[in-house]
């Protein structure tokens, strides 16, 4: 997450506040919009920098990828942080989940405007780029938190994209608003992320439901000039607090950036002990 990337995102869209224009009126202009966008050829360009190309995500033959499962059926996904400062953890696995699915599709992320709870800054394309999606893919769409930012999700969905959505903790995220997004997703055969905050979660119609946390990782092979250690590959646990049809459990999932290489850290019970310091 990057708010400096805020005002150099991929292509944004701002959904107009107030209820008194017909809503209709509102949708058409939005379609317009992302037509334009589409006309332009779309795509990131910071003239600043070299466009990144999207890399190719690497996965040993013998490595299958535990999220595959979950990606097969078309719907929607809940998922929140484990705690308010494990909200870029869950934004990092929704975006290996995003990039995990076949296709080209266009991917939209509605912002809840200052919701509170999700305020670690506008996506980052370079990290988008490294997650494995091309920015050029994505659409950001800011609206007021409840009602506006769930119509958003629905018509996105409607439009064929996929949808990462933050409902926060907005009430209006209910059983009945997320029937009505799981059932725009399946006619879409598409999918939805719903990210909820880290201190509510109530019923949902969601396939799934993850809370999801930074793992601790093995750092990196070189210190920095105060002798701290480097970042290594990032590391995250998921528990799946709930699937429709299936038992719960627990993922934790490393990630090594330089190859876009996924792995399977082994269980903590079965690491080797750490050699003693000195």
């Amino acid at each position: 997450m990057d708010r400096a990337a805020d005002s150099r995102a991929t292509r944004s869209v701002r959904l107009q506040p107030g209820r008194s224009g017909p809503r209709r009126a509102r949708l058409d202009a939005l379609k317009a919009k992302i037509a334009r966008l589409e006309a332009e050829g779309g795509g990131f360009v910071d003239p600043g920098r070299p466009r990144l190309a999207p890399p190719e995500p690497v996965q040993p033959a013998n490595d299958p990828d535990p999220l595959a499962e979950f990606r097969a059926e078309a719907g929607l996904h809940d998922l929140r942080p484990q705690s308010y400062l494990d909200a870029p953890a869950a934004y990092a696995f929704a975006a290996r989940w995003l990039a995990g699915l076949p296709g080209g599709r266009a991917l939209v992320w509605v912002r809840a405007a200052g919701e509170p709870r999700l305020d670690f800054g506008a996506p980052c394309p370079d990290g988008l780029a490294q997650a494995g999606i091309d920015p050029g893919r994505l659409t950001l769409v800011r609206a007021r938190p409840g009602a506006d930012a769930l119509w958003a999700m629905e018509e996105a969905l409607r439009a064929g994209a996929l949808v990462l959505g933050e409902a926060g903790a907005a009430s209006a995220y209910d059983l009945s608003a997320s029937r009505r997004l799981h059932a725009a997703a399946k006619t879409s055969r598409g999918q939805i992320l719903v990210i909820r905050s880290h201190d509510g979660a109530g019923s949902s119609a969601a396939l799934t439901r993850w809370a999801v946390a930074a793992a601790p990782g093995k750092p990196a092979p070189w210190r920095g000039a105060g002798g701290l250690p480097g970042l290594g590959s990032l590391r995250l646990k998921a528990v799946l607090e709930r699937r429709r049809g299936g038992p719960p459990g627990a993922l934790e999932l490393e990630w090594e950036d330089d190859a876009l290489r996924r792995l399977e850290p082994a269980a903590l019970a079965d690491r080797p002990a750490e050699a003693a310091a000195g």
